[in-house]
């Protein structure tokens, strides 16, 4: 009898192991919230959250200070529900667990970035002849992304590779030099604006590396109708429209806009413009007869892998390559230009002519993360997570909210102020950069999507701010300019009020 109760004892208490350790999983299951519950502006039926951003909202034409707004009235985690064509958002604000998710979605190699779509819409159905076609690192994924970015790596990521273009980018930085002279006035400030002429200065930069030669674009008889000047409207033109398309509510997906048939045009035309600056490259690299390797440019090595994928690669450069770099270099130098200590003291690094220099890479580093080009990191899910007590299903969007992390106090002591030194002081220091977690700063991306033109665009603004700070002191009269964001980038807007005197 007593085996018999020990027997039924035992089976019992299995029974109600088995028990409590299902609980203990359906308790840490249950304790996960929907992604739907997640906190953010009231949501309406039918309409949703788009209220907020119409006139009379508290969004409305906000888009510079959005994600700080949304960080302040919801915390760490926000839902921006999808209307009208767009998906629904999710921005994070901790750091610790955004790089969490993003390591695991780099895990299977392919990880999806959205944005883009009438772009990738145009470029997939309209322009390539075969699907299997790549549509460019920025806007692809999947399969043809993973092929192009690994074939991209062998080239791009090479330090011997980029140092190879230090002294053509030295050129073209001394004839922007040249050109600043001849287009200022008696009281030393410039005739044209700043913001087209660094954008011009970026494009021949970027067209030394993506095409191996110069274009011309500092041609004192440059007409506005030349390919140069219009490749460079087209591409604000191009963002411009996909910021309709792409990033506010729109219908195109369903039936085709007057928007959208804009766009599809000044795709087309974008595309003619690259294929013109390409298509010229290609012949003079003809005429010039055949190189050792490592003598040929990334257009002429990556023609060598895949014709396409250097036709892609190419456009991806004309495309990325210039408002960026002349947006940021322009940031640095307004940070420069009003703080006048901090002018001098990479000034006199500069003149020191050492090997080594410091502090114009903090001086970068440092205007990147006060006004950095892009928002964020962003990524559509190929997988659920668990993030912050919430279940994060499959196919969402989410974007982590850098813009303001490079701001928050917490991370980045004294962070509004333009302070290089926290980049390279001693570990101990309470500025040292090192307090912040590391993926609170990340202008050039994160992981397997990391920008392939990174090194690219360092080598770029070291030399052209090395060459300004040579031959110019920097001022600035007036109020500060003004900042918007479109199609996910951000950009200052004149009046651009610099004074650029002789040393």
């Amino acid at each position: 009898m007593f085996k018999i109760s020990q027997s039924l004892i035992n089976r019992g208490a299995s029974i109600r192991s088995v028990s409590i350790r299902a609980a203990v999983v359906n308790t840490a299951e249950d304790h996960l919230r929907p992604w739907q519950d997640i906190p953010g502006p009231l949501s309406l039926p039918i309409i949703g959250q788009i209220l907020h951003f119409l006139p009379g909202g508290w969004l409305y034409k906000r888009t510079v200070e959005l994600q700080e707004l949304l960080y302040k009235n919801y915390g760490p985690i926000v839902r921006i529900d999808g209307s009208f064509g767009l998906d629904p958002i999710i921005f994070i604000y901790d750091p610790e667990a955004a790089i969490n998710l993003f390591r695991k979605e780099d895990q299977d190699l392919m990880p999806h970035r959205p944005g883009f779509d009438s772009i990738a819409y145009y470029r997939e159905k309209v322009y390539n002849q075969n699907k299997d076609d790549p549509i460019g690192l920025i806007i692809d994924n999947g399969e043809r992304w993973k092929k192009m970015r690994f074939s991209i790596n062998q080239v791009m990521l090479k330090t011997k590779m980029i140092k190879l273009y230090g002294n053509t980018m030295e050129e073209v930085a001394v004839d922007m030099i040249d050109r600043i002279r001849s287009i200022r006035n008696e009281d030393n400030t410039l005739k044209n604006n700043i913001f087209t002429e660094l954008n011009l200065w970026a494009l021949e930069s970027v067209g030394v590396v993506a095409l191996g030669g110069r274009l011309n674009c500092f041609d004192p008889n440059l007409p506005d109708d030349s390919p140069a000047k219009k490749l460079i409207k087209t591409i604000h033109d191009v963002l411009a429209v996909s910021e309709k398309l792409d990033f506010q509510p729109s219908l195109w997906k369903y039936f085709s806009t007057s928007t959208y048939k804009k766009g599809m045009k000044l795709y087309e035309e974008h595309m003619k413009l690259n294929e013109y600056f390409v298509d010229k490259a290609s012949d003079e690299l003809k005429s010039t007869g055949e190189k050792d390797y490592k003598d040929k440019s990334v257009l002429e090595k990556v023609l060598d892998i895949d014709r396409k994928i250097a036709l892609a690669t190419a456009h991806d450069m004309l495309f990325a390559g210039v408002d960026t770099a002349g947006s940021t270099v322009l940031a640095l130098l307004y940070l420069l230009a009003t703080n006048e200590e901090k002018q001098e003291k990479l000034r006199e690094e500069v003149l020191s002519k050492r090997e080594k220099r410091p502090y114009i890479r903090a001086c970068i580093k440092e205007s990147l993360r006060l006004y950095p080009i892009i928002g964020g990191n962003f990524r559509r899910t190929t997988k659920e997570h668990e993030i912050l007590g919430y279940r994060i299903p499959k196919d969402i969007n989410i974007v982590v909210g850098n813009q303001h992390l490079c701001r928050m106090d917490e991370q980045f002591p004294r962070a509004n102020e333009f302070i290089p030194e926290r980049w390279i002081v001693d570990k101990s220091d309470p500025l040292h950069y090192g307090q912040a977690h590391p993926f609170s700063y990340t202008p050039f991306g994160f992981g397997l999507r990391g920008c392939v033109g990174r090194r690219i665009a360092e080598l770029e603004l070291e030399t052209f701010v090395t060459k300004i700070m040579e031959n110019f002191k920097l001022e600035w009269s007036g109020p500060p300019p003004k900042r918007i964001r479109s199609s996910s980038l951000f950009y200052f807007t004149g009046p651009f009020n610099f004074i650029i005197k002789d040393l």
